[in-house]
């Protein structure tokens, strides 16, 4: 049976725009957030799961999805704010925060600016870590070039539609671009469309030097793809090093996007995890499908 998202919709105004988010599920909360031209549906294979047992909220940062655009300059720690609104607006205190790339970057500084806020951090493929100046150069570079890619007339969503042009679009992100399901891709890939990718970009690239992950005093997970050709696997075993309670656990055969690339093994390693360290699931009811 086909799942009716739009019973699970919401649209906050807390900042004055709106900021749009999916609710599902009751119990612990847990707070999903995207990577750099990513949407609420980049979760879409995880939601289901993920929600049996707990209540998700998965949110379009400003300027993607359906999300509006912040005014001004943008910096990481905007995108904190619109987050900690949203978050006193549903009376949710202390999520389970799971962030993927350009999201686990904003996850890091809701950590480290409101560690009130964050129970415990489950960081996919996270931007953050330390990266050589060449290196940040080169995804700055990429992206910028995926960005003006993107935004002619229709590609995207011609794109979508057609897997054959899925790899050239999609090798650098994912490790068999093949294994993108139709469906998904026809919701993934026109949201990178998204009006707030340039300054995201330049705010995440500007923020990247100085996170400090000694400023990380919660819990964390940190799951990375050993094929990730973005962020490579010895940044994460770095970055795991350098934390004071921090675990590491690798996904073989996967890109940048282990969530979409594996979502069985990335649900369970989850689902596995927040069990292990106390966060039990509610009663299991009929999962969304």
């Amino acid at each position: 049976m086909r799942f009716d998202w739009s019973a699970h919709i919401r649209d906050s105004q807390a900042l004055g725009r709106r900021l749009r988010y999916v609710d599902v599920g009751t119990g612990s909360p847990i707070l999903l957030l995207h990577g750099l031209g990513g949407s609420w549906q980049t979760w879409l294979q995880n939601i289901p799961a993920l929600s049996s047992g707990y209540r998700v909220i998965a949110v379009d940062l400003p300027g993607f999805g359906k999300s509006e655009p912040l005014a001004g300059p943008v910096s990481v720690d905007d995108f904190v704010g619109a987050l900690v609104a949203l978050l006193d607006e549903l009376g949710i205190g202390e999520p389970v925060v799971i962030g993927h790339s350009m999201g686990g970057l904003v996850s890091m500084r809701l950590a480290v600016t409101h560690p009130q806020r964050v129970r415990r951090l489950i960081l996919l493929s996270a931007a953050g870590v330390e990266l050589s100046a060449v290196r940040l150069a080169v995804i700055n570079r990429g992206f910028a070039i995926l960005n003006a890619f993107l935004v002619l007339p229709r590609l995207a969503r011609s794109v979508a539609r057609h897997p054959a042009l899925h790899r050239p679009l999609l090798r650098r992100l994912v490790f068999d671009p093949n294994a993108l399901p139709p469906k998904l891709a026809a919701e993934v890939i026109p949201a990178m469309r998204a009006p707030g990718f340039g300054t995201a970009l330049r705010a995440t690239v500007h923020a990247i030097p100085r996170m400090d992950p000694a400023g990380i005093r919660c819990p964390t997970l940190v799951v990375w793809g050993d094929r990730d050709n973005i962020l490579p696997l010895h940044a994460a075993e770095q970055f795991v090093a350098n934390l004071d309670d921090a675990q590491l656990e690798i996904i073989e055969n996967a890109g940048h996007c282990a969530m979409f690339e594996h979502p069985d093994v990335f649900n369970a390693l989850v689902l596995h995890h927040l069990a292990e360290v106390g966060i039990p699931p509610v009663a299991r009811g009929r999962q969304v499908s």
